[in-house]
């Protein structure tokens, strides 16, 4: 038992001692994390809030795109590929692999961001962008699609969104779960605004130049946006080569993975399919639109809202209502649905914490491993997300068309209640170990 012990203790101390090879330490996160030294002092004020601006309009262009997408498959499927059911089937594919591509790069962007440039690596990422809308409006089977939006496209909105939603949590102290807020609040400001562009677009000048203008607006607004994006202090001593895989050692950290692929595989599942569900119920198929649009906007909001109370009662503390909030929302709330009003309860009772946790997982990495490796320990949790996403819609998907479940999909509402129940165990697990003070703010 004395063996066991002892090994246990060295293999902690193993991995605080990978982890301390960088500018942040495990023991000194709560000096990394300090609200009293002003990371930007050196700079003029306004440049943080530069940063901020930049790093939302980036993230309203990269996602907003993607949300944009179905617009376009939709036209697509009923004027160009209607009676072919291979090429609709392919064209459902793109959409996964823009999706997939933003977060499964995480891990390679976070780490390039710290090593060599997060400007630099934005401007890829726009260009990268640039090229999949421009070669996708050329394309003229689905195939090529999947190639020019799912794997071009992809890659380079994957390039930018780990430094987007870390960049400005560099500049703040005090109202750094605000500025994160307001930064990732980007992604739904940018599905309401270029999906209904896209859908004019569509109608009046057809998918191709819909995707052509796409391609040079992001272009344009994207590298003026890329221009802001930077952090008070890039550090230049460490290379592609000192990689921190000291970090899969700590158990905290592998906390806070998992914790990570359990909310992924449920976050979009009921954005899914709580249209079908609520259609299923009785309630049309254009007001079932505008709940999961308002449910949408609650996420939008909720992300500002959720930033903003982290920085009153603490990121880790925040993060812990917010999943079990999600949950209450799926085990009791989805399978109670039987009308309009308890629809719309559903939609905003869902989208205010769920999107609220996109704002507290790069605060909570940093609160846990230290702000200074933000980008880079963000990067890897992006990646775990691609995973938890990739796998968990299609169990969903498995579970509604199981016996018995097409009518009442109770089976999905407990599964997604379940996955953000473990979420929620997870965060209490780090919750705990970084402070078993109940009441502290953390």
């Amino acid at each position: 038992m004395t063996t066991n012990s002892s090994n246990t203790q060295s293999d902690d101390e193993y991995a605080d001692r990978m982890l301390a090879k960088d500018a942040a330490t495990v023991v000194d996160i709560e000096n990394d994390m300090s609200d009293t030294v002003d990371p930007a002092k050196e700079f003029p004020r306004y440049t943080r809030y530069a940063v901020i601006v930049g790093c939302f309009v980036i993230q309203a262009l990269s996602c907003g795109t993607i949300h944009a997408w179905g617009v376009q498959q939709e036209y697509l499927a009923a004027n160009v590929y209607s009676g072919d059911e291979s090429g609709i089937k392919t064209l459902g594919y793109v959409g996964t692999l823009m999706f997939f591509g933003i977060y499964i790069w995480g891990m390679l962007a976070g780490w390039m961001a710290e090593v060599w440039s997060y400007r630099k690596l934005c401007v890829i990422g726009v260009l990268l962008m640039f090229l999949g809308q421009l070669l996708g409006s050329f394309c003229k089977q689905p195939w090529q699609l999947c190639l020019a939006e799912g794997i071009v496209y992809g890659l380079g909105g994957g390039l930018v969104y780990s430094p987007t939603s870390t960049a400005p949590a560099r500049w703040f102290t005090t109202r750094r779960g605000l500025a994160t807020g307001i930064t990732v609040a980007g992604v739904g400001v940018g599905g309401l605004v270029i999906a209904p562009l896209t859908e004019y677009l569509v109608s009046h000048v057809g998918v191709p130049w819909s995707m052509r203008i796409s391609a040079f607006y992001i272009l344009v607004l994207g590298l003026i946006a890329c221009y802001f994006v930077r952090v008070p202090v890039q550090d230049k001593t460490r290379t592609l080569k000192n990689f921190n895989w000291g970090a899969f050692y700590n158990r905290r950290f592998v906390v806070q993975a998992l914790m990570v692929f359990f909310v992924t595989a449920a976050y979009i599942v009921p954005f899914m399919y709580l249209p079908q569900f609520w259609v299923s119920k009785g309630i049309s198929s254009q007001t079932a639109s505008v709940i999961i649009a308002v449910a949408n906007v609650s996420s939008s909001i909720g992300r500002v809202v959720t930033g903003l109370a982290a920085d009153y009662i603490g990121v880790l503390n925040s993060l812990m209502v917010t999943l079990i909030v999600s949950s209450i929302s799926c085990l009791l709330i989805w399978p109670l649905t039987t009308g309009t009003g308890v629809a719309i309860v559903m939609g905003i009772f869902y989208g205010f914490p769920s999107g609220g946790y996109w704002t507290l997982a790069p605060l909570a990495a940093g609160k846990l491993f230290g702000v200074s490796m933000l980008a880079s320990t963000t990067g890897i949790f992006y990646t775990t997300s691609a995973i938890g996403a990739w796998l968990g819609t299609p169990v969903a998907g498995a579970l509604l068309h199981g016996p018995g479940h097409d009518s009442d999909f109770l089976s999905m509402s407990l599964y997604i209640g379940a996955l953000w129940a473990v979420a929620f165990i997870m965060a209490v697990i780090n919750r705990l170990s970084y402070s078993k003070a109940l009441f502290k703010s953390v």
